[in-house]
């Protein structure tokens, strides 16, 4: 056979029975231009697949038809027709959309999908003609690390060819996701679930060192963590290991164990937020990433059950003056946020470590992170305030990069109501007094980046996002008081209060990302 411009045209023909054997057979014809083709469409292929003997005959009555019967697709290279994987969305399927190709033909044909049903995925449009036309070829992109296909029947002038169409779409590159990639477990040890999102096959390497150390898997799901107490004095740390197999075996995924020697340490992982707040589904935390959270805010008066009874005593509350407001404490997906865009100022207050005996010098640690729109613009707000509610005094603080800290005295008392998960606790109100109150900035660097860390696990590695504090005095009483507000605010005469709805006369937004809070005794 003679190759003509680089490859082969496949035709279905139907010649005369005395023809022994009558096949759909390959000839070669001159290449033709790829007409209509519009770029940056899926990538379908469509080969001709199998070769099989036996006699074949067409309808007498096919003397209508001039010359023999045949049937291709022009544009075929050695029978391929050639799609991008980025795919199209289904609601792009429009009529004048798609791949489109010209099929060759001097009689009636149909394309019949060889299970009965066109895939999900994609579709051919028409299924069926007389003659030559266009056909469209739609695909939404593959996900998959792996070619997928379909196959259709063809058949001309009623008669079915021995040869199939097969549809082949290219794969997607291996890509893998976590919903954490670094674990802090209690000293007292604790479990933490990581969701893994694969679009190949992938098994759990454990660290064979670590023999403290636990690692679950039920399909997607890794239930990390251990019931050891850590008494070695200093953490321990351990590397899980996600790996593909077969022809991805080559791909590896750190996950970063650490269990701390901190008396306090929470990453909120019981911290989700539901589609659905009244899913039944969501009957426990840390639910498949996929099924039961997204990226909006849930406030934390109305947070579900579930997370409810797996705080560990984390509050917000609303302003003094203006009872109607807030409060402005949010849950995401493993993390806190707090604050607002419209001028109202935020909060969330720590519980209290009942493990404390007596009185210690504590350092208390802690990542902050600034808000970023999802046109990836930074707001400008990015100062926030820390204090103590209870005994205890701040007498050091620390920031790293272009981040800073500072001790603030001679402000004034804030009254704050330190009771309940909602703010309709009475059970009293409390002074913290701010003369020995800290003010933070979140540097350039310390901010969640929707391009770079769409699923925001790279931020809480920012030094520029990591801060601490030195406070004397701590005992099981203390607890910790985060507001998101600038200094304007704090400067009010003693005896006006505190109003989230004079939160931010700088700037209109202050919204603040929290996590990973630690206590530890000095």
């Amino acid at each position: 056979m003679v190759e003509l411009q680089g490859y082969q045209r496949y035709i279905y023909r139907c010649t005369p029975a005395k023809v022994n054997p009558l096949i759909a057979h390959t000839t070669t014809i001159m290449k033709l231009r790829h007409i209509f083709r519009f770029p940056g469409m899926l990538a379908i292929s469509a080969l001709i697949a199998g070769m099989a003997t036996g006699v074949t005959s067409c309808k007498e009555d096919d003397e209508t038809i001039s010359g023999e019967p045949y049937f291709y697709i022009e544009g075929a290279e050695d029978g391929v027709v050639h799609m991008d994987v980025k795919g199209l969305a289904q609601d792009k399927w429009a009529f004048g959309a798609g791949d489109h190709y010209v099929v060759r033909s001097n009689c009636p044909w149909k394309i019949i999908p060889i299970d009965g049903e066109m895939p999900e995925w994609m579709k051919i449009y028409p299924l069926e003609g007389n003659g030559e036309g266009i056909l469209r070829f739609y695909a939404v992109s593959n996900p998959m690390a792996q070619i997928r296909s379909a196959e259709f029947r063809v058949i001309i002038n009623g008669i079915e060819m021995d040869r199939h169409l097969v549809l082949s779409q290219n794969p997607s590159g291996p890509v893998l996701t976590l919903t954490a990639d670094n674990l802090m477990l209690q000293q007292s040890g604790s479990f933490s679930d990581v969701i893994v999102t694969a679009n190949y096959d992938w098994e759990v390497v454990p660290d064979q060192t670590a023999t403290w150390l636990s690692v679950e898997r039920n399909e997607n799901r890794l239930t990390i963590g251990t019931d050891e107490p850590n008494h070695s004095g200093a953490e321990r740390t351990a590397t899980v290991i996600i790996r593909g197999t077969g022809e991805n075996a080559t791909i590896t995924t750190p996950i970063t164990v650490t269990q701390l020697d901190a008396i306090f340490f929470d990453d909120f992982g019981w911290c989700f937020t539901p589609m659905n707040t009244t899913a039944d589904f969501c009957d426990e935390p840390n639910l498949d990433a996929v099924v039961c959270w997204g990226d909006q805010s849930l406030r934390i008066d109305k947070w579900i059950d579930p997370v409810k009874s797996a705080n560990p005593g984390w509050t917000g509350v609303r302003g003094t003056k203006n009872k109607s407001a807030g409060p402005y404490t949010y849950s995401r997906h493993n993390y806190i946020l707090f604050g607002t865009s419209n001028k109202c100022a935020g909060n969330i207050c720590s519980p209290a470590i009942a493990s404390i005996e007596g009185a210690i010098n504590a350092t208390v640690s802690w990542s902050m992170a600034g808000f970023t729109s999802a046109k990836n613009a930074k707001e400008k707000g990015n100062e926030f305030w820390v204090s103590i509610l209870g005994p205890g005094r701040i007498t050091e603080v620390t920031a790293n990069g272009s981040s800073t800290a500072e001790v603030v005295t001679g402000l004034c008392t804030i009254p704050y109501n330190s009771t309940g998960n909602t703010p309709e606790g009475k059970a009293g109100v409390h002074d913290i007094d701010l003369t020995e109150a800290a003010r933070f900035y979140i540097g350039k660097d310390g901010y969640f980046d929707v391009d770079t860390d769409p699923t925001g696990l790279e931020v809480w590695k920012n030094p520029e996002s990591m801060f601490s504090m030195k406070v004397d005095g701590m005992t099981a009483e203390t607890r910790i008081v985060f507001i998101a507000c600038d200094a304007d605010n704090l400067t009010m005469e003693t005896g006006e209060g505190w109003d989230v709805r004079e939160g931010n006369s700088k700037y209109k937004s202050n919204r603040k990302l929290f996590d990973n809070f630690k206590v530890v005794e000095n």
